[in-house]
């Protein structure tokens, strides 16, 4: 029996929206958990480090047991394990256990691991409508963004009182898991391969693993944004401004997930990744000079809506070229899209202290880390030209401008 595209789209929307939640909900209360526990900026890190950490090496397992476990029992055990992570970290806030408080953080990290692959998986075997496909995959993006906003606005109220806000996403996830224990059939993937393999499709290495490239480099640009947003924000002397900086990226980011629904499906992909790719060097360029607070959030909006924007479409346009081991790939590709933010969180952490180790202040360490990562864009986007340099030839038009709708119908025969 199949599942109702409303079932399969409610639950794109419950679970994204917790994975990204749990991101997101410690980040405007950094600096108050470091005091609590009296540690360093480095040790702090680790609280977002080892959330990335754990997508990175959990999500690429999840395509190896996806066919034996089934997508239904393991977004269940996804919350269960996200259930447990939260509370270990209220009995560590309550002991003060810097050390518990991360081992939780690991397991709930595990639980968060899972979702994204699932849900690109569900979607690709249970809509195989283009349609409906391409709203499942807006509605992940968009869940993921609303669920960043609500924690960044709610975190922000208990900045002071971690404890009784860590009850809240408990209680999200009690609804979610009962919603998909009574309503969600089991989702069969192996069928859907079996056809894909059957038809000896082959698909293009280069432009996979362009694509790759590109959801790396656009998720190391978002946790730039917002893992270390407190401290970026004390160059300022507004720390305490941070979740609604936050709420405000979230809002913008929900809104460019719906955009390539309506507005970027005329245009082409080529064109689409160059104008990022502008936007992202121009942005993080304004974000290092820090005219003032004014000029830095629209920069920050601005670059908080093509992330948005190319989380979708990137999504659409990978369901289309990936044929064969979807489960596989689409681990792989959630794997790389959160190793990004780690590369960012980890190296960030490290370099934050040691400048500061050195007496520098926050405008200098953040113009140096915004210019360096203007440059690292520069050069993956050299490299995805490289390897996307065939998309001209296979997607090139007789009388019109390719879109990312033709590119799509092109890749579906």
């Amino acid at each position: 029996m199949k599942n109702s595209k409303n079932n399969i789209y409610t639950v794109d929307f419950l679970m994204s929206f917790i994975a990204v939640f749990g991101v997101v909900m410690f980040l405007p209360m950094l600096p108050h958990i470091q005091q609590v526990f009296g540690v360093s900026v480095s040790q702090i890190s680790w609280i977002p480090n080892v959330g990335y950490l754990t997508m990175i090496i959990f999500s690429s397992f999840v395509g190896k047991i996806i066919n034996k476990v089934g997508i239904k029992r393991l977004l269940l055990f996804s919350l269960i394990l996200w259930i447990m992570g939260i509370s270990i970290e209220i009995l560590a806030l309550n002991n003060l256990y810097f050390n518990v408080f991360i081992t939780g953080r690991v397991i709930e990290g595990i639980g968060e691991a899972f979702i994204f692959p699932l849900l690109l998986s569900m979607n690709k075997v249970g809509l195989r409508n283009k349609g409906n496909e391409k709203v499942g995959l807006s509605l992940i993006e968009f869940g993921a963004a609303l669920g960043g906003l609500i924690a960044a606005i709610i975190a922000g109220q208990f900045i002071n009182n971690p404890k009784q806000f860590l009850i809240i996403p408990i209680s999200i996830a009690v609804l979610a898991g009962l919603f998909i224990f009574i309503r969600l059939k089991l989702v069969v993937l192996k069928e859907l391969e079996d056809k894909e393999q059957d038809k000896g499709i082959k698909e293009g290495k280069k432009t996979f693993i362009s694509l790759l490239l590109m959801i790396f480099m656009i998720q190391t640009i978002f946790a730039s944004i917002q893992v270390y947003l407190a401290y970026y924000m004390e160059a300022f002397s507004l720390p305490n401004l941070t979740g609604a900086v936050i709420s405000i990226e979230q809002i913008i980011v929900a809104l460019g997930t719906i955009t390539p629904i309506f507005f970027f499906k005329r245009v082409s992909f080529k064109s689409f990744r160059n104008i990022i790719v502008l936007v992202f060097v121009f942005g993080t360029t304004i974000l290092g000079m820090q005219v003032s607070i004014y000029i830095s959030v629209v920069a920050l909006s601005i670059i908080a809506f093509f992330v948005g924007a190319s989380f979708t479409y990137l999504n659409i346009y990978l369901s289309k070229i990936i044929k064969t081991k979807a489960a596989q790939k689409l681990s792989l590709y959630t794997s790389i899209r959160y190793t990004g933010g780690f590369v960012l969180s980890f190296s960030w952490g490290k370099l934050i202290e040691n400048y500061r180790g050195n007496l520098q202040g926050y405008a200098e360490i953040f113009r140096r880390l915004y210019i360096f990562e203007g440059i690292m864009v520069v050069g993956i986007f050299l490299v995805v030209i490289f390897l996307q340099g065939d998309l001209v030839s296979i997607f090139k038009p007789k009388s019109r401008k390719t879109t990312l709708m033709d590119e799509v119908e092109h890749l579906n025969t």
